[in-house]
Parts: C-alpha cells; structure tokens; sequence
C-alpha cells in the first residue's frame, strides 16, 4: 500500500499546440488531408488572461502558458501540477483533443487517435516520469480500437484507456464494444470515460438529457447524465459479468448523483430483475467494485458538514473517489481544497491509495487476470450461472 502522503492527480488535461503538433505521426497521405500547410490561417494565439480564480479564496492561477492553449506546454504544466511536491505523480487525460474520436469518418478518428497516442508518449511521458498517460481509442471501430490497446498499452507509462465518444452512439454496455474491454482486460488497463466524451456535433446523442444545451452552465451542471447512462447500459447489459476484472473511472460529472441513482437502479433489480437475469447482486455492488469517480466538478456546497454526511450514507464511498484536479479547465482544483469537503478518515483513499490500487503503474506487479469468458452471447453467462 501506498505511504500516506502519496498524491496522485487522475486527470490533468493535456493538448497539442495545433493538429500541427501530430505531423511527426502521421503518414503523407493522412499529413496532407488533415492539416493545413504552415502559415495558413491565423498566427497562434498568445493566452496572458487567468483561466481560474479559486472559489476558496486563494490568489488567481494563471493556467495559460506563454504560447499555445492551456494544459500545451509541459514545463509550465509541471510547474503548476507538480514542482511543489503537493502531488507524486500524474494522469494525462485529453480534453478537447478527446473529440477527435468521433470524427465522422471513422477512419480519421482512427488515425488521429494513434497519432495523439504516439504524440503523447514521445512528447510527454518520456520527458517526465511522474506523468503516465491514457491510450485513446476510437470506439467506432471496435476491432481496431482493441488492436490499439494492445500496441499502445505496451508501454508502461501508459496506464489506462481513455475510451472517447460513444462511435455508435449507444451507451457502452452495447455487446458492439466488447473487443474494447477483451483487450482493456488482457492488458491490465482500466477504462476512462469523460463526461465531455459526447460534447462532438458528430454524435448524434445529446450530450444531455432532452436535448441540446444553449449555455455552458446548463451542460455542466447536467453533465452526469452522461455518465449514468453509461453506468447504467454497462451494469445491467452485463458488461462485468463477461469480464469481471474490468475497472472503469468516471471523469467530469462530480460525485453527489451516485447516491440517488444507484438506489434507484438497485429498486429497479428488485421489481423488475427478468429483464436482466444474468446479473447476479444488486447494481450498487458491481458499481462498488467496478467503478471509481473522479473528484472532477465535485459539487462544493456552502454547507460542508452536511455534504460530507450526505457522501457517508453509502458505504464504501471513500474506495470510490478518486482525486483529480481537472487541471487546468476552469474549476481546477488543488487536493487541500477536495480535502476539505471529505470526511477527515478519507484522505488516504482519495489522495492516493485508490489511485494506486486502480491504475496499472510501471513497476507494480499486478495479479494475473481473466480474459473475460466467451463473447458469444450474454444468455450464456445467464444460463451457465442462473439465479
């Protein structure tokens, strides 16, 4: 187990400076289609205005590096994320870059992908220990995006799957995403998904319940919705009962909606359980074990002592969140603020230890895992394990 003062932050956002940033990892052919010959368009913008202002009070944070878009420059990232020794080590998530996986033509999401992946293992994880990265797939085409896992999550820096847009747009516990977690699991890699995953005008989902947002204060305090479909599609279609040993992380959706909605799922298993007679405990129990929530948007009421409280009455709360500081997207936050809306016997947990025991770290030996059983059909784990 990790010693007490180990901090790892779940999710900094990384970006190229421009699509120009990929050249290197593409071919010619896909260098021509996709990008712009130098000196085309307008000059790079120079960003000098803060992005964040603390809610807590602190002094303004000024995330925008001399050149390039917030989260592009790796020296001035590690500055602001980790100099200060607050945090041990780092996961790059994609943030904007994320979207090109839902690329109408699936073949450019593809493409991109791959190139963002080798982009983000000669460029960054390679010049910084401390930073591990996630391999984006393209879920749109399965087959492939599993082929990716298997090359990319070759390297050890890389230690989770970053899984994108919904390319179908159907929730992920759809069985057309199944060779995504067969490989996921044969690799020790657990899954993100993003709440922003669904924001591209190429998915034909809405990024939120009843229809498109206008504002951005609309979309983010919606922006669990997302996330509860996919929870829940993931649960009751099975997805753990044929691969048992995938873990999935939940990223941009705060923490409070996983009280409701799981009372909710599991009063459904209990009415209404014909309709899924494969799985075999309450949902609430497979979520505990299969899932983990990042401290990304964690709802911050005036009324701390109450907050905490209400995060208490499910157990095993405290294995389940993990911190992330969202860095650096407005709402960043450092782990002394998270730390201070979390029951005091939680710090460990969510500063570090959950993060250490979900990840697949370089160096840490992990037990061996199953491959899942046979993808042929979910009625087969229903009859071969019955109720």
């Amino acid at each position: 187990m990790p010693s007490s003062d180990v901090v790892v932050d779940a999710c900094v956002y990384h970006e190229w400076t421009s699509t120009h940033d990929l050249a290197p990892y593409l071919s010619a052919g896909w260098r021509e289609l996709l990008l712009k010959p130098t000196g085309v368009g307008p000059p790079a913008e120079v960003r000098t205005n803060p992005l964040y202002v603390d809610p807590f009070g602190a002094k303004d944070v000024n995330a925008y590096p001399v050149q390039g878009p917030p989260g592009s420059d790796l020296e001035f990232m590690v500055d602001q994320v980790l100099a200060d020794g607050r945090r041990n080590r780092a996961v790059l998530c994609f943030d904007d870059g994320l979207l090109s996986t839902a690329y109408a033509n699936h073949y450019v999401a593809r493409v991109a992908a791959r190139a963002a992946n080798d982009w983000t293992i000669d460029q960054w994880l390679g010049r910084d220990e401390r930073l591990h990265g996630l391999a984006m797939v393209a879920s749109a085409l399965p087959d492939e995006a599993a082929a990716e896992i298997r090359r990319i999550g070759a390297n050890d820096h890389i230690v989770g799957v970053a899984l994108g847009s919904s390319g179908f747009s159907k929730p992920f516990g759809h069985p057309v995403y199944h060779p995504i977690y067969q490989a996921a699991v044969e690799m020790a890699l657990p899954v993100v998904i993003q709440a922003s995953g669904e924001n591209a005008g190429s998915v034909l989902t809405s990024p939120v319940a009843g229809g498109m947002p206008v504002t951005y204060a609309e979309y983010d305090a919606l922006s669990w919705q997302p996330l509860m479909s996919h929870v829940a599609s993931m649960i009751t279609q099975g997805v753990f009962d044929l691969f048992p040993d995938l873990k999935v992380l939940l990223v941009g959706g705060g923490v409070s909606w996983v009280l409701g909605f799981l009372a909710k799922l599991d009063y459904w298993y209990k009415i209404d359980s014909q309709e899924a007679t494969w799985l075999t405990r309450l949902p609430s129990e497979y979520f505990r074990d299969h899932f983990r929530v990042a401290t990304v948007s964690m709802e911050a009421p005036p009324d701390t002592d109450r907050f905490k409280d209400a995060l208490q009455t499910m157990s095993g709360m405290d294995e389940i969140l993990m911190y992330a500081s969202g860095y650096p997207n407005r709402g960043w936050e450092e782990p002394a603020a998270i730390s201070a809306r979390l029951p005091s016997d939680w710090q460990r947990n969510v500063m570090g230890r959950n993060a250490m025991e979900f990840f697949r770290w370089p160096g840490i030996a992990r037990p061996a895992r199953s491959a899942g059983v046979s993808r042929s059909s979910i009625a087969e784990v229903s009859v071969a394990s019955p109720r």
